[in-house]
Parts: C-alpha cells; structure tokens; sequence
C-alpha cells in the first residue's frame, strides 16, 4: 500500500490548509483522513507542527503504521 500526504493550501472557502491522507492499493486511491488546519500564521512557532504530530499521532495509535511518507510539502 502506499501513502501519500497531500496539501493544498487556500482551496476552500475558509482558507484553510487541506492535507489529505491518501492511500492507493492495486491502482485505486483512497482517502483515509483529512485534517483542515486554519493557519492565518497567527500561531506561535510550533503549534502548527503539533498539530500535525497530532493527527498522524492519533492514526498511529488507530493501527495505521507508515513505513514512510511521500508528501508535496515544499518544506515538509
């Protein structure tokens, strides 16, 4: 199975940040989660990223493990 992480920022019509947990098996995509995160760069250093350890925190102990992760983060 493969996991890819993709962001989308400004797509909706909150503003909000998108990151979309995507997992393709035998050429069919899934979704498995999304988390919308309201980033109006407002936040302390850090909080975002917490918030994202978070999610992915919360999936792991669901029983989602990920060997690895492809991501279109720039900076991720």
């Amino acid at each position: 199975m493969l996991i890819i992480i993709i962001f989308k920022d400004n797509t909706n019509n909150f503003r909000m940040e998108l990151y979309n947990l995507h997992a393709e098996m035998n050429g069919t995509g899934f979704s498995l989660a999304y988390l919308f995160l309201e980033n109006n760069r407002r936040y302390e250093k850090g909080i975002c990223t917490m918030i994202i350890q978070s999610f992915f925190t919360k999936l792991r102990n669901m029983g989602l493990y990920l060997e690895f992760i492809f991501t279109d983060k720039d900076f991720a």
